[in-house]
């Protein structure tokens, strides 16, 4: 606008005399208003609500994005507090993440060793995931080496389980050769318990280990042993061993009516070395589309992988 000299009326910019005094405007500069302080205000509203915006996403993602430091606490070992629910939970939701910092992971194995056969357990299942899938450079083999641990003198239903995890770590491609000796020394003890979960998981880990020294005791189970899971369990350590009775019991629960057992069979066949599974399994699979032959070529597909991963 034009600012009369005389009056101080503020004219229109294309005014030649001043609107109120007739003051002559025409060496009067046209001066743009001023832009309101509420466009300035308008700017710092918009960005204190941007802000306000991006810290409540944060807030968010930061109270519901799984991470370590936020799992129940896995409370290191011989610490006072030790919340068992709470480890068990965090132990449940460790196997489920794909990244975990190197510390959180080392404080699981001592807790292999627990007393408490609960947090023991939960600590094997933990351990045999991460076994099987870890491709940090010399991790497998710290948790594999715990599992021996775990297997030798955890309490029984995690010992057992510890066995479990490590039979399949070596039968999806861990080099059992660094091990043997461990390997059949506990196996050895595994079987002399006596108690039949903690044989039949020695018969495997042997068996998945390559060992031939428990040959002879799992023939006789397969042979004379009345339990059904007994004999499973023999007959697969058997079929690794390259026993054709082995892969004969196993294609018989295949066969069978128990949808359990043929399933369990199948699996067990993936890790067979027997000379008669490739074929068999294959002529399984050739059988239209049923339920044994997806089973069947799932079983073909994971022993081609297998093979891959042991060259």
């Amino acid at each position: 606008m034009k600012n009369c000299p005389s009056c101080g009326y503020g004219n229109g910019p294309e005014a030649l005399k001043c609107g109120i005094c007739g003051r002559d405007l025409a060496s009067v500069p046209f001066l743009a208003p001023a832009a309101p302080p509420l466009v300035k205000e308008s700017y710092l509203l918009t960005g204190a609500g941007l802000l306000l915006l991006f810290c409540g996403l944060f807030f968010f993602l930061y109270q519901n994005f799984p991470r370590a430091d936020r799992l129940p606490a896995v409370a290191a070992p011989g610490a006072e507090a030790f919340n068992r629910d709470g480890v068990i939970a965090s132990l449940e939701k460790m196997r489920t993440l794909r990244f975990l910092p190197p510390a959180d992971k080392r404080r699981v194995p001592p807790l292999l060793l627990r007393s408490d056969e609960s947090v023991a357990l939960a600590a094997a299942r933990t351990l045999g995931v991460w076994v099987r899938d870890d491709i940090s450079p010399g991790d497998r083999e710290l948790w594999f080496e715990a599992l021996l641990k775990g297997a030798r003198s955890a309490p029984p239903a995690a010992r057992r389980q510890a066995a479990l995890a490590a039979g399949y770590a070596l039968g999806g491609g861990f080099a059992p050769a660094p091990y043997a000796g461990e390997i059949r020394e506990v196996s050895a003890g595994l079987i002399a318990a006596g108690d039949a979960g903690l044989v039949n998981a020695g018969y495997f880990l042997a068996a998945m280990g390559g060992l031939e020294d428990f040959g002879g005791a799992m023939e006789k189970t397969l042979l004379y042993d009345p339990s059904r899971e007994d004999k499973f369990y023999a007959a697969c350590a058997l079929a690794r061993l390259r026993r054709t009775a082995g892969h004969s019991y196993l294609a018989g629960l295949v066969a069978g009516a128990d949808p359990e057992f043929r399933s369990r069979a199948l699996d067990c066949l993936i890790y067979s070395s027997a000379p008669e599974t490739p074929a068999y399994l294959t002529a399984l699979a050739g059988k239209g589309g049923g339920e044994l032959a997806e089973g069947a070529k799932r079983a073909l597909m994971l022993r081609k992988q297998l093979a891959i991963i042991k060259k």
